[in-house]
C-alpha cells in the first residue's frame, strides 16, 4: 500500500482524535480507581470499634446456641473470633461483613465432649457500614451453612475427641505436679521440725 500525503494526515488525525477523546476517559477511570485499589485492611482503631459492637450484637446468638446445647439440640460451637470482610460500597464508602463461624454438633450423640459433629459449618454474618466514624448496620445478621459430609463429620468428631484427652492428660499431670510439690513441701517442713 502506497502512503499518501492525504492518508498520513488523515491517519494522524484519527490516531490525535482518539488520543483527545480516550484522555478523558484515562482521567474518569483514574478518579475511580482509588476506591478499587484501596487497601482493605481495617485500622487497629476500626477494628476495634467493630469488633466491640459485633461483641455485643453476637452475645444473644452465643446464648441462643449455649441454650440448645444445654437442651441437647443441634447448635453450632460458635468461636468466639471474628473473620472481617472489608469492601467498599456505592460513593467509597466502607461495609464490612464479619463472619463468626463454627461446627454444628449434636450432644445428644456421644463421641466428644461437645457431642458429635454433624459435618456442617455454619456462619452467622453481621454487615455494617462506616457513618460519620460509628458502625451502623446496613443488614440484620444471618445464617449461612457449608455442608462438608459425614467423613468431614467424623474427622471433627475424632479431632474434639483428641482433644479432649489430651486435656485430661494436661489436667492430670498438672494434679500430679502439685501432689508431688505439696508432699515435698511437707517432707521438707517435717525434716525441719526434725532439727
Amino acid at each position: 500500500m502506497v502512503m499518501t500525503r492525504r492518508n498520513a494526515v488523515s491517519a494522524a488525525a484519527v490516531m490525535a482524535a482518539a488520543f483527545f477523546f480516550a484522555a478523558p476517559a484515562t482521567r474518569a477511570l483514574a478518579q475511580r480507581m482509588p476506591h478499587s485499589r484501596a487497601h482493605h485492611d481495617l485500622t487497629p482503631v476500626l477494628q476495634k470499634s467493630l469488633s466491640d459492637k459485633v461483641s455485643d450484637e453476637a452475645g444473644p446468638y452465643l446464648d441462643k446456641e449455649d441454650e440448645k446445647k444445654q437442651q441437647g439440640k443441634v447448635y453450632t460451637d460458635l468461636q468466639q473470633k471474628f473473620e472481617y470482610l472489608p469492601n467498599y460500597g456505592p460513593r467509597g464508602q466502607l461495609v464490612v461483613s464479619v463472619k463468626l463461624g463454627g461446627a454444628e454438633y449434636n450432644p445428644a450423640k456421644s463421641g466428644s465432649s461437645k457431642g458429635a459433629a454433624t459435618g456442617t459449618l455454619r456462619y452467622l454474618v453481621f454487615t455494617y457500614a462506616l457513618e460519620k466514624g460509628k458502625w451502623v448496620e446496613v443488614a440484620k445478621p444471618k445464617w449461612e451453612s457449608q455442608k462438608l459430609g459425614e467423613q468431614a463429620a467424623s474427622q471433627m468428631t475424632s479431632n474434639i475427641a483428641r482433644g479432649d484427652k489430651y486435656k485430661a492428660q494436661r489436667e492430670a499431670a498438672k494434679t500430679k505436679a502439685a501432689a508431688a510439690a505439696a508432699a515435698a513441701a511437707a517432707q521438707k517442713a517435717a525434716d525441719q521440725s526434725a532439727h
